[in-house]
């Protein structure tokens, strides 16, 4: 379901199908790998991702608090259909993380 790749202090994460509870702490996991080894920079490809629950957005976020602890964290959404976009919108953190094409 993903695939993380990481070139120098960026790591590009592609998201595809469905991610929400059971699919959520996947990612966590993944995420928690992160955690301490220098990443400045998270972008999730959106392209291929139909569907983000608030379980998708807490591993976003926890991204963003957890591995930015020793530093400055960016994390861009790139290729976000706008359903998926409408999710962070109407949770209110559209403004937390950065939307790229």
């Amino acid at each position: 379901m993903r695939f993380i790749q990481s070139v120098g202090e960026t790591t590009h994460i592609a998201l595809t199908g469905k991610l929400d509870f059971s699919t959520a702490s996947v990612l966590m996991e993944e995420l928690r790998t992160l955690v301490g080894a220098g990443v400045s920079r998270i972008e999730f490809d959106c392209s291929g991702l139909e569907y983000i629950s608030s379980a998708g957005i807490r591993a976003m976020v926890f991204a963003k608090q957890k591995i930015a602890a020793d530093g400055e964290l960016e994390i861009a959404l790139t290729d976000a259909s706008p359903n998926v976009q409408d999710v962070f919108v109407t949770s209110g953190l559209d403004g937390y993380f950065e939307f790229a094409a």
